[in-house]
This record gives structure tokens, C-alpha cells and sequence, in this order.
């Protein structure tokens, strides 16, 4: 069985479109209007976040008393956000603004409340190996050598990076990139004593 040839010529199609023109701006004009209309509608629509109550430096751990609900556009959302259980007893890994969002990126990994910490800056002179850090590293810091001479040693372990400095320099002895940590109060000491030296660090 043969199938016909149906032989559509260009002055079908001419005609056909004239026939039909305005159904299709008709069509047309209803998907431009339904785009639009979908746009306004997601620029109004609003869903409760999580964001700063205040100003809060890095290294803090969060408490309900930092943290407060807003609605915010839809539009406007940030990817990656925290509830107020997930934030609870979590640490800055950088400085944020008063109703700024909270996303995982802005608070260490761990959930775990982290008590007796403080949080002190060191100048990694590597600059390479400061770069490869991100908030929530385990590292130990070791001293290469010192002013007076005494060999390279672990001088803090098991020390968490908090935020990187944005800027690093290289200039004479202050060469390299700082690098702000959390730890106990006595590394603290220890790395802020140490803090005009060279230092590297060994990563977990």
C-alpha cells in the first residue's frame, strides 16, 4: 500500500498564516504575558529565613540571641540555607551583617557546641598551602624555625580554621597569607606568641 504524497507548496503556507495570524500573536501574547506575570509573582512571594540579629564577628558561636526570623522574596533567597536548629551552638567562619542570611558556608561543619575556644590569626608563609584551606579544616601549625635559631617543631595540634584572609602579603618578614583558627586557650597563646615566625601548617 502506498502512502500519498501530500506536496505542500510555499503559497500554502503563506496562506495558512494569514488565516491563522492572529491566533498566533494571540498565542504568542499569552506565553510573553504568563512569563511575565510568573516573574511578578515570584518577586512578591515571600518565605520565612534565618539572619543575623546583629553584626557578628568570625569565630562566634551561635546563640538564639544572635539569630531571628525574616521573610525575604523568594527571588532574593540565598542557596544553602540553615535553620535556627541547624545554627544553634555553630561557629562563624567569617564575619557577617545584621540580617545578613545564614548559609552552610558562613558556620564550620560541625554541629557540636564548641566551649573554651579562642580564636587567633597566623601568617602561613606558603601561600600555596593557605590557599588549599576552607573554613572547617583540622590542621596542625608547625613553626619552621625561629628568630633564635631553634629547629622546626608542632607548636599547636588539631587546630580548626575559622576564615582566610582575603588579602595576603608579601612584604619582608610578614609574608604570606593569614589564616584565623579556632582552638584552646592555651595553643591560642602559643600561636599568637608565635605569630612573627615562619610558620606552615600539616593538614588531617
Amino acid at each position: 500500500m502506498q502512502i500519498p504524497r501530500i506536496d505542500i507548496q510555499k503559497s500554502d503556507l503563506v496562506t495558512l498564516f494569514r488565516i491563522y495570524r492572529k491566533t498566533i500573536a494571540y498565542c504568542l501574547l499569552a506565553v510573553v504575558a504568563y512569563s511575565i506575570i510568573d516573574k511578578a509573582a515570584s518577586n512578591f512571594s515571600t518565605k520565612a529565613v534565618v539572619v543575623a540579629n546583629k553584626d557578628i564577628a568570625a569565630g562566634t558561636t551561635l546563640t538564639s540571641g544572635d539569630l531571628k526570623e525574616i521573610r525575604i522574596p523568594i527571588s532574593a533567597l540565598a542557596p544553602n540555607l540553615l535553620t535556627i536548629e541547624q545554627l544553634m551552638g555553630r561557629m562563624l567562619s567569617a564575619n557577617i551583617a545584621e540580617n545578613e542570611q545564614l548559609t552552610n558556608t558562613r558556620v564550620l561543619a560541625t554541629s557540636e557546641i564548641i566551649k573554651d575556644q579562642r580564636v587567633v590569626g597566623i601568617r602561613i608563609i606558603d601561600s600555596e598551602v593557605a590557599s588549599i584551606l576552607k573554613p572547617g579544616s583540622l590542621i596542625d601549625v608547625v613553626r619552621i624555625s625561629n628568630n633564635s635559631g631553634d629547629l622546626g617543631a608542632v607548636i599547636a595540634r588539631d587546630v580548626s580554621v575559622v576564615a582566610l584572609a582575603s588579602k595576603k602579603s608579601s612584604f619582608g618578614s610578614s609574608a604570606g597569607s593569614v589564616v584565623m583558627v579556632s582552638t584552646n586557650n592555651d595553643n591560642a597563646v602559643t600561636l599568637a606568641i608565635n605569630s612573627g615566625e615562619k610558620l606552615t601548617v600539616l593538614l588531617h
